[in-house]
């Protein structure tokens, strides 16, 4: 193909109840998948992904798990439809936070049953670390050397670190409650677009998940991980990873290192990528693509005509 292609599997924060329905009705393996997910967790994943209530989705062990079985269904729709896995398709694959799993599952580097497993943990590790008064506010419209400022300029009310750089403008903090306050209301006496606390209790991508970090660790070494079969860019250091053990440790530091999603879109040139295929629910990293202005065309899944079209777009380049 003279098209380089990308695919990207977004994290927690795309779901929604009903995500995947038309696929689901349409393409058995999309369905078997589902279901695999679902027995391998012994959770109902299906109705709670098609049927919810919101709530139920909306716990962090169960939006990890249906956002992974959406976007492996999605994953092995493709594959069905042409007969190849698809890290035979993709020049490369990243994930966004808990997408990576989806991402090193697709790429060949996690079984389904270890993914699904280290999903579930890495959850109950996460809302059981001892993190307290903590969570995670968002800044829109501000580049790095002002949110340094703003969060130098803020007080000292606790600890706060940058946890998610996703676009040139738009940035995540995790930490202790007082501070982040004082970080919001201090970015938008600054010029901020927008600045506002998420509605999470944990802070995630940053030290204060170590206790978790250090229980990840302990399940990661019983798990066996292969190198990745296309280049997999790593969300702590936004390059590309290979060996088996730096994906390991890759996996254990995201518990406590920042998603460089913003430097991994600024290497789709010096790698000649060219077309983003975004598998899972909703469009929040085809967006951040578009908007990045690195010469990708970006793509959704999310619906079923949207799936189609992407279908079509795929068997247009290979045939080239």
């Amino acid at each position: 193909m003279t098209e380089k292609i990308i695919f990207v599997f977004p994290g927690q924060g795309a779901q929604y109840v009903g995500m995947g329905r038309g696929m689901y009705r349409d393409y058995a393996v999309a369905r078997y998948t589902l279901e695999q997910v679902g027995d391998i967790a012994h959770c109902n994943i299906r109705k709670i992904s098609l049927d919810g209530p919101e709530s139920e989705l909306n716990t962090p062990e169960n939006t990890s798990l249906a956002t992974f079985a959406q976007s492996v269904a999605t994953a092995r729709v493709i594959e069905h439809e042409f007969g190849v896995p698809l890290h035979a398709i993709a020049y490369a694959m990243a994930g966004h936070s808990m997408g990576q799993y989806s991402a090193l599952h697709c790429v060949g580097s996690l079984a389904i049953n270890d993914a699904v497993r280290m999903l579930a943990a890495r959850s109950a590790y996460m809302t059981l670390s001892n993190a307290r008064d903590a969570g995670m506010a968002v800044i829109v419209g501000m580049d790095y050397d002002k949110v340094q400022y703003v969060m130098r300029t803020s007080g000292n009310f606790g600890y706060a670190e940058i946890s998610n750089h996703n676009a040139v403008d738009q940035f995540v903090i995790s930490g202790h409650r007082p501070v982040l306050q004082a970080i919001v209301d201090n970015a938008m006496k600054n010029g901020a677009r927008m600045a506002k606390m998420l509605n999470v209790s944990v802070p995630a991508h940053c030290a204060l998940m170590q206790p978790a970090a250090d229980k990840m660790r302990v399940l990661v070494n019983q798990i066996h991980v292969d190198a990745p079969k296309t280049n997999w860019f790593s969300n702590q250091t936004g390059n590309v990873m290979s060996n088996p053990c730096d994906v390991k440790d890759a996996l254990v530091d995201q518990m406590t290192h920042g998603v460089r999603w913003y430097d991994i879109m600024q290497k789709f040139p010096a790698y000649n990528i060219t077309q983003a295929y975004e598998l899972g629910p909703g469009t929040t990293l085809s967006r951040l693509i578009r908007r990045a202005g690195v010469g990708c065309k970006a793509w959704h899944t999310d619906g079923g005509t949207n799936l189609r079209d992407v279908l079509a777009a795929i068997a247009k380049q290979m045939s080239r």
